[in-house]
């Protein structure tokens, strides 16, 4: 008797089984009731405000002699830069025909060294009464400066360079970060 008992109930736990196996495959899944699920984010980001700008100190340099003099440029935006151009000029002095080579450096001059090398040159050779706009890929951090040494060569009389800062927003500002969140 006892194995008639044993074969009843596992058909009824065969078939109550059956059952709900048929009762969970004809209901459908609820979305948030899944295993997987997939999200999308639309929206857009946009910059509400900023500036792009660098000052050079001292802007106007007077050589008497074959001396380096040294000027400060330092990134006063608030955007970091890729690329900044300088416009150089060179006045006409009154005898002689001297030239400049400018060099930066991300470290202040020191002894005429760019942290023991010679800095990177900006542009090629600067004359006499000249006006010359040329670009450097060294940059100031925003907040930050870096440093140009103008190097004369055959200074008979009195001369001057001036020093400029140009940047356009197009090509010399650095592509924003975007961070997924």
């Amino acid at each position: 008797m006892r194995s008639h008992r044993v074969l009843r109930n596992a058909r009824r736990t065969a078939a109550t089984a059956a059952v709900l196996l048929l009762a969970v495959l004809a209901v459908p899944l609820r979305a948030e009731a899944a295993s997987i699920v997939k999200a999308t984010r639309s929206g857009s980001e946009s910059v509400t405000s900023a500036v792009w700008t660098a000052t050079v100190s001292p802007t106007a340099l007077t050589f008497t002699t074959n001396t380096a003099q040294t000027s400060t440029v330092t990134n006063t935006g608030t955007i970091a830069l890729v690329s900044i151009s300088y416009k150089v000029v060179i006045s006409n002095p009154t005898s002689g025909t001297p030239t400049f080579t400018l060099f930066a450096c991300a470290v202040a001059w020191s002894a005429g060294k760019c942290s023991g090398g010679s800095g990177t040159q900006v542009g090629t050779t600067f004359a006499k009464n000249s006006t010359t706009t040329v670009t450097s890929a060294v940059v100031p951090a925003v907040g930050g400066s870096v440093f140009l040494q103008a190097t004369p060569t055959s200074v008979g009389s009195s001369v001057s360079m001036t020093l400029s800062t140009s940047i356009s927003s197009a090509s010399q500002l650095r592509a924003p970060i975007v961070t997924r969140q």
